[in-house]
């Protein structure tokens, strides 16, 4: 999707006005920032109708500065499949050794794939 939407910018912009190019670079970022925050929304909600009331952030599943890779709990909630039943799977699991279980960490606005943050 990304290398049509950049394509069609650089082939078109000798014919495109200055406002068509501003609009094509918008709906090119749209794209990549819902694409990225997809699966925080999916994932966020399945961790949310367990903990009612949790704040999840990216990092909860992601290290952070690099959300492409996965922490110990985003690995933990990936091997259990990615779902509802996944959190609870995984909830009574201390992912990152730190001695707090994930379903405590959670609740208590830490985050579960980090050791240092209790």
């Amino acid at each position: 999707m990304y290398d049509f939407l950049l394509a069609f910018i650089f082939k078109e912009v000798k014919i495109l006005d200055k406002e068509a190019l501003i609009l094509a670079v918008v709906i090119f970022c749209i794209a990549l920032c819902y694409s990225n925050s997809f699966a925080m929304i999916t994932d966020g909600s399945n961790v949310k109708e367990i903990y009612e009331g949790a704040t999840v952030a990216c990092t909860a599943c992601h290290i952070a500065g690099n959300f492409k890779e996965l922490n110990s709990y985003g690995k933990a909630y990936n091997d259990a499949g990615r779902s509802v039943e996944a959190v609870q799977m995984i909830s009574e699991n201390d992912s990152d050794s730190d001695g707090v279980n994930n379903a405590d960490e959670i609740k208590s606005g830490t985050n579960p794939g980090d050791a240092t943050d209790k």
